[in-house]
């Protein structure tokens, strides 16, 4: 899965070696189809599914299974996860709803809608974005639609769809097009809708502006990455753009409690500081490997991201530097997740393992 400019040499290692706490293999689902299903971790647990149908609540000490459930469904998007469910959409539109306890099936219907991003489930509302440009709430308890929202999808765009992301009372959801709007939970009414990035260049490639890495809420500002159009702070007081940061990207942001980290398009990573958008530091031993989206683990100090060689890297976050390294057998780590202030985190590999990791005691 190595992308971009041609690959460099796997960065030597000047900290320590860290190993997996454990893995778990998904199955032979991930194989042969292009389709990522990002677990979920919560209360004690990483909830997970393979391309093939089946959903998993796996136990973040050990790894061990504590329920499967096998749909047999080819499944499109997961895992979202509420309060008491798990939901997962299949690649033919159909929504399903297992109890989070056991895994047992309580209802599903028909989208009727190829559904690409995460769902995200918002107490009594489930939120999907369908490739057809639709925002559909639908209600947790039974299924039904309670609301739908459609934007027009450029001709051309890159293939995914960011997570939506709630605050309060309003889902906020980035297009194709480089616009944001806030949607009313509740209601599906539109409240605003903003121009993130404009389209520039002489063919439609170069005017590519894609919203496709998750809007990010951190420290009172909203962190959207078009690609092409750079990263931006928002105010969602008035939808102003605080700053803006030409760096592209099309994964995913993490943010410190000082900084955001950003994995560039040629694979770099890039540390910008959170109130102005200004380059703090530059790590450049990642350029072609596909690095992953980075992640903030432990008590905020230190970062990692994956590579396609199924690296792992620990990065210290004030100075930028390389503090450790891992490997799992699995293929190139396509994303990394659930990073908690015990410094434990997770990996996706391509072929569907799992992986738990833990920063070894900051300070």
């Amino acid at each position: 899965m190595q992308e971009g400019p041609a690959a460099s040499k796997a960065p030597d290692n000047p900290g320590g070696r860290i190993r997996p706490l454990w893995k778990f293999d998904t199955g032979r689902g991930y194989r042969s189809v292009d389709v990522v299903l990002w677990p979920a971790v919560q209360d004690g647990h990483v909830y997970a599914a393979d391309p093939k149908g089946r959903v998993y609540a796996l136990d973040t000490g050990s790894g061990h299974v504590v329920w499967e459930t096998d749909l047999d469904l080819p499944l499109s998007s997961g895992i979202g996860l509420g309060r008491d469910r798990v939901v997962v959409v299949s690649d033919e539109g159909e929504l399903v709803s297992l109890n989070r306890r056991d895994g047992v099936k309580d209802w599903s219907i028909q989208i009727g809608a190829e559904v690409l991003a995460r769902p995200v489930v918002s107490k009594s509302i489930i939120v999907l974005r369908t490739g057809s440009g639709r925002v559909i709430g639908v209600d947790g308890e039974d299924g039904f639609i309670r609301w739908q929202v459609q934007h027009n999808v450029p001709g051309l765009s890159v293939r995914g769809l960011s997570t939506p992301v709630v605050i309060g009372k309003v889902v906020v959801v980035g297009y194709a097009s480089g616009r944001l709007s806030g949607i009313d939970i509740s209601t599906g009414r539109e409240l605003w809708n903003a121009p993130i990035s404009r389209p520039a260049g002489t063919n439609q490639i170069d005017r590519l502006i894609d919203i496709d890495s998750d809007p990010l809420w951190a420290d009172g500002l909203l962190y959207v990455a078009a690609y092409q159009g750079g990263v931006s702070a928002l105010s969602l007081k008035d939808q102003k753009i605080v700053w803006r940061n030409r760096t592209s990207t099309l994964r995913n942001l993490a943010a410190s409690p000082e900084q955001l980290l950003v994995t560039v398009e040629d694979g770099g990573l890039s540390a910008l500081e959170l109130e102005t958008g200004e380059i703090q530091w530059r790590q450049s031993a990642f350029v072609g490997r596909g690095a992953s989206n980075p992640i903030v683990a432990g008590l905020g100090t230190t970062g990692a991201v994956g590579d396609y060689e199924g690296f792992v890297y620990l990065v210290d976050l004030e100075r930028g530097e390389l503090v450790g390294r891992g490997r799992v057998r699995g293929g190139a780590v396509i994303g990394l997740f659930g990073a908690d202030r015990s410094g434990v985190f997770y990996s996706l590999s391509e072929n569907g393992v799992i992986s738990a990791w833990k920063v070894p005691q900051e300070g």
